[in-house]
């Protein structure tokens, strides 16, 4: 896909039915994103195992899906529920990037937070991740860097954030 396609897909929540085109997402995730995803180079065992826990362990995970594929995705994972506090990881394959699938990404995922009373949302990424940090920075002022990483605090209040 060029970048200067149009996406023509969805934004949907996935549940335990899309878990095959998750796990097939984050499977075609190349090496350098896949660290970028989960921080250091993985198995494909690990990625076997994450893809069916986040569809069953209680995460909003909202997914991109073009063609019956999940082309990109966003876990919204509660952490701290008396506080209202939750961490969101996102995941698009490179060919799929720079086409304004990672904002689609973010304001369902920010709507979904909303929904379920999250009032605060943490990314984590890794400093050369600068992409997500240019995602993140469409949502939140609240940029920070900690060593190796970059966090991006987002506080999730009733008006609706940009995409």
């Amino acid at each position: 896909m060029t970048a200067s396609v149009e996406p023509r897909g969805e934004v949907r929540a996935l549940g335990s039915a899309d878990a095959d085109r998750y796990c097939n997402h984050l499977m075609r995730l190349d090496t350098p994103s896949r660290k970028m995803r989960f921080f250091e180079d993985v198995s494909e065992f690990h990625v076997l195992f994450h893809a069916g826990a986040a569809l069953s362990d209680g995460r909003v995970v909202v997914g991109y899906v073009e063609d019956d594929e999940v082309r990109g995705a966003c876990e919204l994972l509660e952490v701290d529920r008396e506080n209202h506090l939750a961490e969101a990881a996102f995941s698009v394959e490179s060919e799929w990037r720079c086409q304004g699938i990672g904002g689609r990404l973010m304001a369902a995922m920010i709507e979904q937070a909303r929904r379920l009373g999250v009032r605060r949302i943490e990314m984590s990424c890794l400093k050369s991740n600068l992409p997500m940090q240019a995602l993140a920075a469409r949502f939140t002022d609240d940029l920070r860097q900690v060593g190796e990483t970059a966090l991006a605090v987002l506080e999730n209040h009733d008006e609706p954030h940009p995409a």
